[in-house]
């Protein structure tokens, strides 16, 4: 089949969502990657990317805890000072969310929280890469209804870059779950290697976005779990639909019905989110049975939209939590005014839709 037939068949569009989140615009200047001097420079840039992420690795892994979460505040404020650019994203997405219901002095310190959060998360992907079901049994707490997360069911787990949605998945693994979740590779090849080594370290099956189709229906159909994140952006041409988050339409996959209807997996709502005291606590937030769900031609939207709700209540619940700094309103749809959206959103291009 011609690839651009298959990116627009609507008959195939839910397997496309699946494989979620191709890259939008690999050479948009229609340069060949080959003789593109950025792609040189990227493959120097890797000669001394790799053994720095590796030497960093080691020595994170072998640090006190209260030193890593310390560590991850001051690199989190170092990165909000230097970093004017993912400032005026950040500050744009909490104009849109919050509006006048925070103040300034709050939507900075929200935002400085978000920058430290990622950073932990970032150290927390090798920390916990050492002694990994020790110190996850030791740090990591369960809240209300976890028994609905260790049944031993076919289970669709979503979650959101809300806390650290890295370690959910590795402590769920650690207890015995099979569980597998989707990673896009990074374009380093050896750090790829090394960031999925530390995600698999408790038993967790990483599958990689391309492809990811078979892996996951296979992965339910045997009765695991597969977690998922959906507060990204999908393209239309890649099975996203525009659906209305926080006021205003956000492009969103359609995913998670379409593993649902066809498996018949429960979904669940998980949040992992990080406590003063360094450790985490999983949090399962609620739960649907695809079994009871509407037929009806516009099921992807409605379920889709619900699952936009949880997001938004989570995000307001917990708003230092959140990756603040993603575009997450990136593109404007078609006929809607583009006033209403931050600075960084574009009209989507004819072959994105």
């Amino acid at each position: 089949m011609h690839p651009d037939r298959r990116r627009r068949d609507p008959k195939i569009s839910r397997t496309v969502a699946l494989d979620s989140q191709a890259v939008e615009d690999p050479t948009p200047d229609g340069k060949n990657i080959v003789t593109d001097p950025r792609h040189r420079l990227r493959q120097i840039r890797q000669v001394f990317e790799t053994p720095l992420v590796k030497a960093g690795a080691f020595l994170i892994s072998r640090l006190p805890r209260g030193v890593v979460v310390r560590l991850a505040q001051g690199l989190g404020a170092v990165a909000y000072a230097i970093s004017p650019k993912l400032r005026r994203v950040g500050r744009a997405n909490l104009d849109l969310v919050f509006g006048s219901e925070r103040t300034d002095q709050e939507k900075r310190r929200i935002l400085r929280k978000s920058f430290e959060n990622f950073s932990l998360v970032l150290l927390d992907l090798f920390w916990f890469s050492r002694n990994p079901r020790e110190r996850i049994l030791k740090y990591m707490r369960y809240g209300e209804n976890a028994d609905w997360l260790f049944c031993k069911k076919a289970q669709i787990c979503l979650t959101g870059h809300m806390g650290n949605w890295e370690l959910g998945g590795r402590a769920v693994s650690s207890r015995g779950t099979p569980l597998a979740s989707v990673a896009l590779p990074l374009k380093n090849a050896a750090v790829d290697a090394l960031l999925n080594q530390a995600r698999e370290s408790t038993g967790q099956t990483v599958i990689p976005r391309q492809g990811a189709v078979k892996a996951m229906l296979k992965f339910l159909r045997q009765g695991g779990k597969v977690a998922m994140l959906l507060d990204h952006n999908t393209l239309p041409s890649e099975g996203g639909v525009f659906l209305d988050f926080f006021g205003l339409p956000a492009t969103v996959s359609v995913s998670t019905e379409a593993l649902a209807f066809r498996t018949k997996a429960e979904i669940l709502f998980v949040f992992c989110m990080p406590c003063k005291d360094g450790s985490y606590l999983t949090q399962i937030s609620g739960r649907m049975d695809a079994s009871t769900l509407s037929e009806a031609s516009d099921r992807d939207r409605a379920l889709t939209q619900h699952i936009t709700r949880v997001y938004e209540k989570a995000i307001r619940q917990y708003p230092e939590q959140w990756l603040w700094t993603y575009k997450r309103w990136k593109y404007i749809r078609p006929g809607d005014d583009p006033a209403r959206y931050p600075f960084y959103a574009k009209p989507l291009k004819d072959h994105q839709l």
